[in-house]
Parts: C-alpha cells; sequence; structure tokens
C-alpha cells in the first residue's frame, strides 16, 4: 500500500512539474502581435519580434523581406530530455512591413484544444470559443478556434489543432493572428456570417 501511495505521489509531481514548465510559455507572442487598445494602428511591424522570448531564430528580423517576409525559429516546451518531445517550431508571417500571424508547432508535447490549456500556454485571459466548420473533439486529434483578450489589448484569434497517434506520439499547431481572416488562410474553416461577426471584436 505505502509503495503505491510513493508511486501515486512521483506521478502527481512529475505531471504538476510537466505543467508548470511551459505555464505561460508564450505569452510573449501574445505580446508581439496583440494590439494595444485605443491606438490607430492595426498590425504591428517586425520590430515586436523582438518581445518574443525564449526562441533561436534563424536570422533577424530586419532580414524578414529576404526570406518571404518569413521568420523561424525554433524553442522547447516541457522538460523532457529527449530531444523529440517538445520540439517546437515557431513560424511568423507576414508583408514586407508588418506581421500576419505567427504558427506554433510542437512536437509529442501538450493536450488537446481547451480554454485550460490556451491560458496554460499564453497566460491570463479571457478565453472564448467560436465555433467553426472544423471544430474536432477527439481522443487522438482536436481542432478549436479561441478568442483570446488581455485588459490592455484587443483581442486575437488562436487557433489549436492537435494529432495523436496510437503510440502517443503527435504534434500539436497554433496559429494566432489578430484576424480571423488571417487563420481562414491555413484552411477554410470560418464562413462569411462568422467573420463577419467576429471582426467588430
Amino acid at each position: 500500500m505505502a509503495s503505491k501511495t510513493l508511486l501515486l505521489a512521483f506521478a502527481t509531481t512529475a505531471i504538476t512539474f510537466s505543467a508548470s514548465a511551459y505555464s505561460a510559455q508564450f505569452s510573449s507572442i501574445i505580446d508581439a502581435i496583440a494590439i494595444p487598445k485605443n491606438v490607430e494602428y492595426n498590425v504591428n511591424s517586425w520590430e515586436n519580434v523582438d518581445k518574443i522570448q525564449g526562441v533561436e531564430w534563424e536570422w533577424p528580423y530586419y532580414e524578414s523581406g529576404a526570406h518571404d517576409s518569413t521568420m523561424v525559429g525554433t524553442t522547447k516546451v516541457g522538460n523532457s530530455k529527449n530531444p523529440n518531445i517538445g520540439y517546437t517550431e515557431i513560424n511568423i508571417n507576414g508583408t514586407r512591413t508588418f506581421i500576419t500571424d505567427i504558427k506554433i508547432m510542437i512536437q509529442n508535447e501538450g493536450e488537446n484544444p481547451s480554454k485550460n490549456e490556451v491560458n496554460k500556454l499564453f497566460g491570463s485571459g479571457k478565453v472564448v470559443k467560436i465555433a467553426s466548420s472544423c471544430d474536432q473533439d477527439y481522443a487522438t486529434s482536436g481542432d478549436a478556434t479561441y478568442q483570446f483578450s488581455r485588459l490592455e489589448d484587443q483581442p486575437v484569434f488562436i487557433r489549436y489543432w492537435s494529432s495523436w497517434g496510437a503510440s502517443g506520439s503527435g504534434a500539436i499547431t497554433i496559429a494566432v493572428a489578430n484576424s480571423l481572416v488571417d487563420l481562414n488562410d491555413y484552411d477554410d474553416c470560418y464562413d462569411e456570417k462568422t467573420l463577419e461577426k467576429w471582426s467588430d471584436y
């Protein structure tokens, strides 16, 4: 009985460490892309990439125009020593002068989409689910879209989808943008009525 209790304690501790290891890890991505309230502009320039913490970039932001207006970087999610667990690639897309969306691809780490998971990765904020034609909620795959709001910023939109294999391996992809239209470039998930409804926020 004592050994079972001890094993349960170890398991609980491991889960706690794993969860806290990436608590709000991507809050600085919101810092980079979200538009502050009460400003006249509605996009952020490439200089805002400097606000993103913990990412190793392949080239500096001022060279983004030389690479088809993108930036690519890598980071790690979770505390596994296995390099294949939690390996994460960050892709920032935009035009010559401003950012349109940021895509996060995490290997073999994380959970299916939920409001709690959004807060765990991006920090404190109000999370509202947006219905879409791409929604999925299965044990081995998930797809959901959210509006994420902080007090000091205008809302951003987050599409979070996951896929897991029988062996437990899989991937999570998260796209963040100021406009739901920019998330629609990945898949045609939002009809005109949905885009119009959420464009007012």
